[in-house]
């Protein structure tokens, strides 16, 4: 999978994922790397990650920055959209689940 990352206040990532499930469901064979979570910083402030199958899908999250897969955190605050089995698959974990 190709991994971005973008901060954003509050729900203004609320476009990039009505994008992703767009992007899900029209490629619907591949619906498992499409994922998106947050990681909060303090209230309204969260760092958000968007997993695609390809760069050509990453290009249509403009200011997303590259990360890679070993550098993407383990505990997550919040999942946005993911099918769950693949989240879990891929090792996440959430936070809450840790306390």
């Amino acid at each position: 999978m190709i991994w971005g990352k973008r901060r954003f206040a509050w729900a203004e990532y609320a476009r990039y994922q009505d994008l992703l499930g767009e992007l899900q469901l029209k490629n619907a064979t591949r619906y498992r790397e499409f994922m998106m979570f947050a990681i909060e910083h303090k209230v309204g402030d969260q760092d958000i990650y968007v997993g695609v199958p390809s760069k050509e899908f990453m290009a249509l999250f403009d200011g997303f920055e590259p990360v890679s897969e070993v550098a993407l955190p383990k505990l997550v605050d919040t999942l946005l959209l993911a099918d769950v089995n693949a989240f879990k698959d891929t090792g996440f974990e959430f936070k809450h689940n840790k306390s």
